[in-house]
């Protein structure tokens, strides 16, 4: 979609409060608009002696002002609830896309990108929208409104005010495009700022353990500093639009000043009465007022062209992110208690040129017991992430219950599974919502058996508030504790498979002990295939897959690979040596 487009979708549930703000705006640009004509009315009474009519004029300019704050009031509070909705719309497109996109296109964005894009892209549009709605609707009624007194107080004047003004747009026009190309490299080295601050936070013990801190600092400063530079040009070339444009409001309003006081000393002359420009004290006086009534929306209207040109920049970004296309799933059918799962000839790349996983054939029974083991880079991980169709095939086919991997619905394949991964995920809030994530609709009661399953309840009933605890990602638990809460989730699930990826290669040895019991209770009569580091973990493992550059070099029971003094007994035997 066109980002245009895009843009006013957002907008099109809030043409009600946009027909309320032009009805607010109208009552406050014309109380704003009438307080000069009636101020320079009041002038000339006073002027006259004439107490009546300056009491008149000054009590209905006092009225004007109420409503005008008033009016004011509520065109400011439209405006900010248009934006929020807005600005809400988006991050929740923005969220339900990087839950739709493929496992591919995920990859391929960095963590910095999307944080800039849910926080720091939306923040710049949220600033711009308020901005820009603001000083566009206002100022473009306010310019309209007082073309119209100014032409009706002296119109030759008013000419001269029209022909003269375009010039702060112009000066204006030409430093926006000026700044424009410095914005938008600010935004790409902010998201790249991002991602490195993000690494680093969430591997800063890894910096101090290889005392790397020097370096990354090195690495974050080299960045920060040509953001910095880039930020500084930017702003110092947006900096002048405001300035640049208030000089030559000035300058028009001088020269109109000066042209006013001599039409008023001319005012008996008969060419000025024929064409109906006399002027009087009060004329010049509020015609000045107006004058500077009418260019302070150009000078307001500059003053957010910087707002204005990174909000589009911004907006820009997030469409091309939300065009992005989901995750694609033409499968139709329904599947559930998969008795048969078959590897036929099924190859897989990332690149064309370099093939991953080549001609893989094999056959998991319901029940079966299966080990994948192999080097690092051997495809084992990524098999899993083909079974569980995060990617596709490149050749050949998967089929459950004799039914192809394409005709199965994604949603309705992935049901089937539990997984336990080796990096646990562990979101902030209690205990008792992380193991729930799995099902929401989980009773209290479900939730506590799943975790007597996984062994987690005698650790969790330690804890300050039980069940209730309140835990983040990196605070309140350990590793095995953490392994632990994710065994729970699939033990709430009740899945048919269950896939272990390196789900006990960060524990210690008695946490192992405790995890590798509760993956045995929650393999009781279901298929599951184990992705294993520690070799020690398989060996009750009806099938051991050996994998080597994508292809099964070896397979069979523990004792059949220990006996063959193959490729495996290589393997086991280097974990045990002395």
């Amino acid at each position: 979609m066109d980002y245009k487009k895009r843009f006013f979708s957002y907008l099109k549930p809030e043409v009600f409060r946009i027909i309320l703000i032009f009805i607010f705006v109208t009552i406050f640009v014309i109380a704003q608009l009438g307080q000069p004509f009636l101020i320079g009315k009041a002038l000339d009474a006073a002027i006259d002696k004439n107490g009546k009519l300056f009491g008149i004029y000054i009590g209905v300019c006092a009225v004007l002002s109420f409503l005008g704050i008033f009016a004011g009031y509520l065109f400011e509070y439209l405006v900010g609830k248009i934006t929020q909705n807005t600005i809400k719309k988006m991050r929740d497109d923005v969220f339900d896309k990087i839950n739709k996109i493929s496992i591919n296109d995920m990859y391929h964005n960095t963590r910095g990108n999307l944080i800039q894009l849910e926080i720091g892209d939306i923040e710049n549009i949220a600033n711009g929208m308020f901005s820009v709605l603001k000083s566009l609707i206002e100022g473009l009624l306010m310019i309209v409104f007082t073309i119209a007194i100014m032409f009706y107080v002296n119109w030759i004047l008013a000419l001269g005010v029209i022909v003269l003004s375009p010039l702060s747009v112009l000066i204006s026009n030409f430093v926006a495009k000026f700044s424009h190309k410095y914005f938008k490299k600010q935004s790409e080295l902010q998201s790249n700022l991002n991602s490195i601050s993000i690494e680093n936070i969430a591997n800063c013990d890894l910096v101090q353990s290889l005392n790397f801190q020097n370096e990354s600092k090195m690495i974050f400063s080299k960045k920060d500093e040509e953001l910095k530079k880039h930020g500084i040009v930017a702003l110092f070339s947006a900096s002048w639009i405001n300035p640049s444009t208030r000089l030559v409001n000035n300058i028009i309003y001088a020269i109109i000043g000066v042209a006013g006081i001599v039409m008023f000393t001319m005012s008996s002359s008969d060419t000025l009465i024929a064409l109906g420009a006399t002027m009087t004290i009060g004329k010049v006086a509020s015609f000045l007022s107006y004058t500077n009534q009418y260019t302070k929306p150009f000078n307001e209207i500059s003053g957010v062209i910087s707002e204005y040109e990174m909000a589009v920049f911004s907006f820009k970004r997030l469409n091309d992110f939300l065009n992005k296309d989901d995750d694609p799933d033409y499968g139709t059918r329904e599947i559930h208690n998969i008795e048969r799962i078959e590897f036929k000839d099924m190859s897989f790349s990332y690149t064309p040129k370099t093939k991953l996983i080549e001609n893989f054939n094999q056959t998991i029974l319901k029940g079966q017991r299966v080990a994948i083991v192999g080097p690092t880079g051997a495809g084992k991980t990524t098999l899993i992430n083909i079974l569980m169709n995060f990617y596709s095939p490149t050749g050949g086919d998967i089929l459950f219950n004799g039914v192809s991997q394409n005709e199965i619905s994604k949603n309705s394949l992935r049901n089937n599974f539990g997984m336990v991964l080796q990096e646990t995920w562990i979101f902030s809030g209690t205990i008792m919502e992380n193991v729930r994530y799995a099902k929401p609709d989980a009773t209290d009661e479900e939730v506590v058996e799943a975790c007597k399953q996984a062994h987690a309840d005698t650790f969790i009933n330690t804890l300050p508030k039980g069940y209730n605890t309140y835990v983040t990602s990196k605070e309140g638990l350990s590793d095995g504790e953490r392994q632990m809460i994710s065994i729970a989730r699939v033990m709430l699930l009740k899945s048919d498979i269950i896939i272990l990826d390196e789900a006990t290669s960060n524990v210690d040895t008695r946490s192992e002990k405790l995890i590798t019991d509760a993956f045995d209770k929650m393999m009781e009569n279901k298929t599951s295939i184990v992705i294993a580091h520690r070799l020690s973990t398989i060996r009750n493992a009806d099938i051991i897959l050996v994998l080597k550059d994508g292809h099964i070099i070896e397979q069979g029971n523990h004792d059949y690979l220990m006996n063959m003094h193959g490729f495996y007994y290589s393997m086991y035997s280097s974990q045990f040596k002395n």
